[in-house]
């Protein structure tokens, strides 16, 4: 999402990265941003940056009549005010799916590993707490689609795999995400895998498997086309 974005808006994403690395709760955009067009640098930042799971997804900020935005806020979830412990705990909780999952022989079957230890260790729960947060999957074990997405996008980048996080709609609100493979890129829905038509009915699938269920939205739409076939399913 970082490449999607202007060469100020990338100044901004930078900052907005380090002040909600920081935890910081407040701070003046070091470029002219108006509010119109802030959102598009928040999403980014979050689409890109599964390792931020204290951040609340949303944020405010106050502008000028002009519509200059003179501040953004960040809003925190409960990790943040035990930061030590939880990162620690969040990598505990990752490591132990990364150990095994680094020792497999190529990217496919350790994009399979990781795709079915989150299916075996996460319940999907419309109310569980963090829901939007990679925290929420790999530590609590409960959560709900950007849950799930966030969780595989983080250990597809620690494994050195291309992975997106990917929005859009499938009824209602949803989200998944797009890996590369071998130069081909996939769909991978770990949600619908885990709670749908079979464990592995939305796993690598080409954009015209899902086009009648799953439609991208905001930058998402431009996220590379999947038309990889030769990992299809299991």
């Amino acid at each position: 999402y970082y490449h999607m974005l202007e060469d100020s808006e990338k100044e901004l994403y930078r900052q907005i990265y380090a002040n909600a690395y920081a935890r910081a709760e407040k701070f003046a955009p070091c470029v002219e941003i108006f509010s119109t067009n802030l959102g598009r640098v928040v999403e980014a930042v979050w689409n890109d940056n599964p390792v931020l799971f204290w951040v609340e997804n949303s944020y405010g900020c106050k502008y000028g009549p002009d519509g200059k935005v003179v501040e953004i806020s960040i809003q925190y979830n409960e990790t943040a005010k035990k930061p030590e412990q939880s990162v620690q705990k969040f990598n505990e909780c990752a490591e132990e799916i990364l150990v095994v999952a680094r020792t497999l022989p190529g990217d496919y079957e350790k994009e399979k590993y990781v795709h079915d230890k989150l299916m075996s260790g996460i319940s999907y729960a419309a109310d569980a707490a963090m829901n939007q947060s990679a925290y929420s999957a790999l530590v609590n074990g409960k959560t709900v689609c950007a849950g799930y997405a966030r969780a595989f996008q983080y250990l597809m980048q620690q494994l050195g795999i291309p992975c997106y996080y990917c929005r859009g709609y499938s009824g209602e609100n949803h989200a998944w995400n797009i890996v590369e493979l071998y130069g081909d890129y996939y769909n991978v829905d770990v949600t619908w895998d885990d709670s749908g038509d079979g464990a592995y009915a939305y796993f690598n699938k080409p954009d015209e498997a899902l086009k009648g269920t799953h439609v991208r939205k905001g930058m998402s739409v431009k996220l590379p086309a999947c038309r990889g076939d030769l990992y299809n399913g299991l």
